[in-house]
């Protein structure tokens, strides 16, 4: 038997989970629902009550600062580039966390896909063949452009 879900044991489960991980606002909320619903009977509903238990712990944990979606989406965005990801890649991964969509555009407006192109390039070793090369660009979310420019450079740091 699991035990009855509270204010309080949706503020613990919250701040349990975010020592752990850096989440959004909505990542937060699917988390604690989750929870919730794992403690209820089959074809059980969430109560109202809990919905807006779920949003007041939420609300807290932003006003604390314990969730910050700009904070979380400028650190993937560093994260990702360093990786070679190209913006449209960025761009899905932090649609898909809950990231409002002008924080993304704010943070993707300076980003440079070339620079990431080449890191993508350098990682993947690509040079070999420029079919499969540039497949492998266009595949990892890189304008035709910019993956032409990568193949054809000669330094090519690959």
């Amino acid at each position: 038997m699991t035990r009855p879900v509270t204010h309080t044991r949706l503020k613990n489960i919250a701040l349990f989970y975010l020592e752990r991980y850096e989440a959004t606002a909505s990542k937060l909320k699917t988390v604690l629902l989750r929870r919730v619903q794992k403690g209820l009977e089959p074809g059980e509903s969430v109560s109202a009550q809990a919905h807006q238990w779920i949003q007041q712990v939420v609300a807290e944990c932003e006003r604390l600062g314990y969730i910050n979606d700009a904070r979380y989406a400028e650190n993937m965005v560093r994260r990702l580039s360093e990786q070679g990801k190209s913006a449209r890649f960025i761009q899905q991964k932090l649609n898909g966390a809950g990231v409002d969509s002008q924080i993304i555009q704010e943070l993707l407006s300076p980003y440079n896909d070339y620079e990431s192109a080449r890191i993508f390039a350098r990682k993947k070793r690509l040079g070999a063949d420029y079919k499969k090369d540039m497949a492998k660009l266009a595949r990892a979310g890189f304008s035709y452009e910019i993956a032409k420019q990568i193949l054809n450079k000669e330094d090519m740091d690959v």
